[in-house]
């Protein structure tokens, strides 16, 4: 049966494909703002996504929920990418480089980490909204340690994401970021198992 005698499953499916036009277009939006030290402009978006600004709304009533799922689309990438080429590898080892790309992101992109810093009302990025995405991702990974040995058994996957997030929040706006991922290796050192 098309979808043509089905006009709710093809309104469903237009509103799917209008919703990934915009995030695709916003992650590029965000990524220009940031070099160009700009705001991100939602009619821009709009514009370039080819959808009516009235439908942008509909889906993305704020810039911080357009920010939002352009950073879960961009950790579900990151996370994917990861996986796939760790394989080989135990759960620490995959971490340290699931964290280093993650960190590279949001590096990237100082406007959308500001933005959504703005929206959690804190003093670390994703204290709020985003960070329940990130500790899913860190969660997987703790377990993942412990079961094969190489990281500790008592780790809290909130506890290991803000502090993940505080260090990526000691970066300024002109700083290369150097000593965040140096302070964030120093910290999954710490997460590996003890020696008996």
């Amino acid at each position: 049966m098309s979808t043509e005698s089905h006009p709710d499953r093809r309104e469903r499916a237009d509103r799917r494909r209008n919703r990934e036009l915009i995030v695709a277009a916003a992650r590029e939006a965000f990524a220009r703002a940031d070099i160009e030290g700009e705001t991100l402009s939602m009619n821009q978006v709009a514009r370039e996504a080819g959808v009516g600004v009235a439908t942008l709304y509909r889906h993305f009533p704020t810039r911080d929920e357009l920010a939002l799922a352009v950073y879960q689309s961009k950790l579900d990438e990151v996370t994917a990418r990861v996986r796939s080429r760790t394989q080989d590898r135990n759960a620490h080892a995959s971490f340290r480089f699931w964290v280093a790309e993650f960190a590279s992101f949001m590096l990237a992109t100082r406007g959308m980490m500001d933005t959504l810093r703005a929206a959690g009302q804190s003093a670390t990025p994703f204290a709020s909204p985003g960070s329940d995405g990130v500790a899913e991702v860190v969660a997987a990974f703790l377990a993942a340690g412990a079961a094969d040995g190489s990281m500790r058994e008592d780790l809290d996957a909130m506890d290991t994401t803000v502090a993940i997030c505080a260090l990526l929040a000691t970066t300024g706006a002109d700083d290369s970021g150097a000593r965040a991922r140096r302070l964030l290796d120093l910290f999954i050192d710490s997460l590996a198992a003890r020696a008996e």
